[in-house]
């Protein structure tokens, strides 16, 4: 019984123990669990700014984990990171914070405008809780640089078009920037100096300007912004192509050519709304250009062969007036500019056109001729770069005693035949002339000379060089400086180009008595004004169209002992396909044919020397009719060079065979009506007074 009790109590007393056993391991499990450490982890452990970049990120995570039945849970990792030493360019948020179960976000900036220019490496140190780290900062200087945005590669813009420009700049560079226009390299014009373009934006400039009247037609252009205190720090867009709209055309400076065989000829210059020349597209020179009437009547085109010429294709005389003053050579570069343009203008002109130069320097010396009026015109550079050379300058201008003895090379007896140019370049500065500007326009009216002025650097007399052009039918341009002389010159040698030639054959007889003719010209859709307008008298013109017109220019000073003369045929009768010619002297010469670029009308016929200063000119095909000289036509046959020349002047006869001919056309000289078998005539060559 007591047995039973016992083993009962035991029972009892195990079923009492064992939860108390339970209980106390758990409190000693309970006892023994604990945080697990922290554990530090950084990413990424480097940052590369680079040249660009002004903010990036890492972050600090703890990766520590509770896995086992002892680990109790994580330790939250604190951190501080040790920006004290950091370097003035850098900055660090948060420096210090507790990172449980999220990551924290560390945002580093750097201010560029604080960067060394080389390359720099810091190190953020971060301590932890959970173990120390670094973060390593790569960041190198952004390099200096201006980008433009606006405009871009290929844009084109018309005169008097407002322009956005639009750039980008590093920090690096400074607040202050040049705009400037260039052409083909050459700065033309300086939009903008020392703007200050971050006053209102942080690196972002933008300049609104406006294409000057003065521009030309190209599309080599070139927009620049550099940095006005370093202007190796630069960027440039183009080309750009910038254009004139044409609005209106004016007809001006005409002149009535009508002359025998029944030839109506107006002579007359085009200038857009800006009064600078229009010069006509190659393929658009054509009768398709122009309307004429006679007495309200509309004329037949074809029967009367009514022609367009360009400059190009008849007579120019040019006279240079060129300013050797002190105030104009300021340096070797300087005057090196004028002449590079005087040789632009000089290269620009056709075999046939004459150039001469008038140079002045001192007051106590007058105005010298350099070169009379002449073809060659490699001797006009040749006089121009002996004087240049000398450098024999003064502080004192003649400026308005050159442009009167420039004015004096020209014939007193008007030629229609040649359109008469004066250029000259000056400041507009005078103080030891006789001549005034009203005697310069009153002598250039009477010889029916156009002015062309170019006005440099600081203009005096800026209106006086405006009005000279104006009242003689030239044009006038602003250069600021010698270093954008040869550009805006080249508007110049457009202006002198910009003449036309207008001429038919009209039926009307003398018994029709007087008749008005009116004509137009119309370009790209614009209609000239005024018209073309005159009354003509058909007795005073009227020959048979069937008799050709021969006539020659020959230089009246002889230069290195040679001579150019060329034959010109001023009208032309149907169906002349052939041209028999004999030329008597015994000096050497060779006879060639001046090209359609120059203004010839036989370029591709064919020229036979047959001996005893005979030649035979041909059609490329004598059947057929459309390769025979048009009716009407005018311009050069050939060239005449004679060689070893040793007089002043001398006489050349000249012969031509109309025999050959079988519809009873026939060719004489100017002002002749016979019509013989054999027309002879005598070129005079150079100064035959002294013969």
């Amino acid at each position: 019984m007591s047995f039973e009790n016992n083993k009962k109590r035991k029972k009892k007393a195990i079923y009492v123990a064992f939860p108390l056993i339970l209980l106390l391991i758990a409190v000693v499990i309970l006892l023994l669990r604990r945080n697990v450490p922290p554990v530090l982890n950084l990413s990424p452990i480097g940052l590369d700014f680079g040249d660009k970049k002004n903010e990036m990120v890492f972050t600090v995570k703890n990766t520590a984990k509770a896995r086992g039945f002892f680990q109790r849970g994580v330790t939250p990792l604190k951190f501080t990171i040790d920006a004290r030493q950091a370097p003035g360019w850098l900055t660090v948020q948060p420096i210090s914070g507790t990172v449980e179960d999220e990551q924290e976000t560390i945002v580093v900036k750097i201010d560029r405008r604080l960067l060394p220019p080389e390359s720099t490496i810091e190190e953020l140190r971060i301590f932890t809780n959970g173990g120390d780290s670094v973060v390593r900062i790569l960041a190198q200087k952004e390099k200096e640089k201006i980008i433009i945005t606006s405009p871009t590669t290929n844009s084109s813009f018309s005169i008097g078009d407002e322009v956005l420009t639009e750039w980008s700049a590093t920090s690096g560079v400074s607040n202050f920037a040049n705009i400037s226009l260039s052409l083909r390299g050459e700065n033309i014009e300086t939009i903008a100096q020392n703007y200050n373009y971050r006053k209102d934006s942080d690196g972002k400039g933008s300049f609104l300007w406006k294409v000057s009247n003065f521009v030309r037609e190209d599309s080599g252009y070139a927009i620049r912004v550099e940095d006005a205190g370093d202007s190796k720090l630069f960027d440039e867009v183009g080309p750009i192509k910038i254009f004139q709209p044409l609005s209106s055309i004016k007809v001006l400076n005409q002149t009535n050519d009508h002359q025998f065989p029944s030839t109506v000829q107006f002579i007359f210059s085009l200038r857009n709304q800006n009064n600078h020349a229009i010069l006509f597209a190659p393929d658009k020179v054509d009768w398709k250009n122009i309307k004429i009437w006679e007495n309200n009547n509309e004329i037949d085109y074809l029967e009367s062969h009514a022609l367009l010429y360009a400059q190009d294709d008849f007579e120019l005389q040019v006279m240079l007036v060129l300013d050797f003053s002190a105030s104009m050579y300021e340096t070797n570069e300087d005057i090196n500019k004028m002449l590079a343009s005087v040789n632009d203008l000089i290269d620009s002109l056709k075999e046939t056109h004459q150039i001469g130069v008038v140079e002045f320097h001192r007051p106590d010396e007058p105005p010298a001729v350099l070169q009379s009026f002449t073809t060659y015109k490699n001797s006009a550079k040749e006089a121009i770069n002996n004087f240049s050379t000398s450098k024999i300058y003064s502080d004192f201008s003649c400026c308005w005693d050159a442009v009167q003895k420039g004015l004096q090379q020209f014939p007193e007896k008007p030629d229609p035949n040649v359109f008469k140019t004066l250029v000259f370049l000056s400041d507009g500065f005078d103080n030891s002339s006789f001549k005034t500007p009203d005697d310069i326009i009153a002598l250039a009216k009477d010889r029916n000379v156009h002015i062309f002025a170019v006005g440099i650097g600081n203009i005096r007399e800026e209106n006086v060089l405006k009005n000279i052009a104006f009242e003689t039918g030239g044009t006038y341009v602003y250069a600021e400086n010698l270093k954008v002389l040869q550009e805006r010159f080249k508007q110049t040698i457009t202006d002198v180009k910009g003449q036309y030639k207008i001429k038919y054959i009209s039926p009307k007889k003398p018994e029709d008595g007087s008749f008005k003719v009116a004509s137009e010209i119309t370009y790209n859709g614009v209609t000239g004004t005024p018209l073309l307008q005159d009354e003509i008298d058909p007795s005073s013109i009227f020959s048979k169209t069937n008799v050709g017109v021969i006539r020659f220019t020959a230089p009246s000073i002889i230069k290195y002992n040679r001579a150019e003369i060329f034959m010109w045929c001023e009208h032309a009768p149907r169906y002349i396909n052939d041209f028999h010619f004999w030329i008597g002297t015994d000096k050497p010469y060779e006879v060639t044919l001046t090209s359609f670029n120059e203004g010839g009308l036989c370029q591709d016929w064919t020229l036979k020397n047959l001996g005893d200063g005979r030649y035979r000119l041909t059609a490329p095909d004598q059947n057929a009719p459309r390769k025979y000289l048009p009716f009407g036509v005018f311009g050069t046959l050939c060239k005449i060079v004679v060689t070893d020349i040793n007089e002043d002047g001398f006489v050349i006869p000249f012969k031509l065979d109309n025999s050959i001919y079988d519809r009873g056309q026939a060719f004489c000289g100017e002002g002749d009506t016979t019509q013989t078998e054999m027309w002879s005539t005598n070129i005079h060559v150079g100064n035959t007074t002294k013969q």
